[in-house]
C-alpha cells in the first residue's frame, strides 16, 4: 500500500511538471516565429524601399521629360508666331570708318519682332532658322571699301564698293544662313583693305534682312 501510494504521487508530481514545462517551450517557439517573421518583415520594408526609390527615380525622368517637351511645343508655338523682318539705313556717312568697326544703321525703317538694334548695329536672331541678309553699300568716286557680313564675329559674306573718277560705286550682296537662336549678325569695315578715305554713303548704304523658316 505505501508503495502504491508513493507512485501515485510519482505520477501526479510527473503530470504536474509536464504541464508547467510545456508552456515555457510553446513561448520560446512563439519567439523564433516572431523573429522569423520580423526577418521577412524587414526584407520586404527593404525591398519594397527600393522600388519606391525606382519609382521615384522614373517619376523624376518623367517629369523632366514632360517638361523638356512642353518648353519644345512652346518654343515651336512661339516661332511659327513669330514675324521677324528689318530694314535700316545710315543716318549719316562715314567718312573713314575704322578697320572691322561695326556699320551701324541707325535709322531702322522696318523692324518687325525687335530682333535689330539701331543703337548697336547688331541683329539677333529670335528663334533656330533660316534667314535672308541683304547689304547695299555705296563709296564715292576714286575710293575702294570693302566690308563683310559676320555672324558671331565669323566673316560670312564680303562685299567690295569702288567707284572711278566720276562716279560713286556701290557694292551690294545677300546671304542665307541657317542661324541658332542668340546668333549675332552685323556688317562691318572688312579690315584694312580697299583705299582710303573709307567713305560710306548714307543716302545709298543699307541693311536688311528676314526670317524665312523656323528650325528646332
Amino acid at each position: 500500500m505505501e508503495n502504491s501510494g508513493l507512485l501515485r504521487l510519482l505520477c501526479v508530481a510527473s503530470v504536474t511538471l509536464m504541464v508547467h514545462a510545456a508552456p515555457s517551450r510553446s513561448v520560446t517557439d512563439d519567439i523564433a516565429v516572431l523573429k522569423e517573421r520580423m526577418d521577412r518583415q524587414t526584407l520586404a520594408t527593404t525591398a519594397l524601399r527600393a522600388k519606391v526609390g525606382d519609382l521615384e527615380q522614373s517619376f523624376r525622368q518623367s517629369l523632366s521629360l514632360t517638361s523638356q517637351l512642353i518648353k519644345d511645343v512652346n518654343q515651336q508655338l512661339t516661332a511659327r508666331s513669330t514675324s521677324v523682318a528689318f530694314f535700316a539705313r545710315l543716318d549719316k556717312s562715314y567718312e573713314n570708318i575704322g578697320a572691322w568697326e561695326t556699320i551701324v544703321f541707325k535709322t531702322v525703317v522696318t523692324n518687325e519682332g525687335g530682333a535689330y538694334d539701331g543703337i548697336t548695329g547688331v541683329f539677333t536672331a529670335p528663334v533656330n532658322g533660316t534667314y535672308v541678309f541683304y547689304s547695299n553699300i555705296m563709296t564715292k568716286e576714286g575710293t575702294s571699301i570693302e566690308t563683310s557680313l559676320k555672324v558671331n564675329d565669323i566673316n560670312k559674306l564680303y562685299l567690295y564698293s569702288g567707284g572711278p573718277t566720276g562716279f560713286y560705286g556701290p557694292g551690294s550682296n545677300m546671304a542665307v544662313l541657317n542661324l541658332n537662336s542668340g546668333d549675332k549678325v552685323k556688317m562691318v569695315k572688312h579690315g584694312p583693305w580697299g583705299s582710303e578715305p573709307f567713305y560710306i554713303h548714307v543716302n545709298w548704304s543699307t541693311f536688311s534682312g528676314f526670317l524665312l523658316n523656323t528650325s528646332f
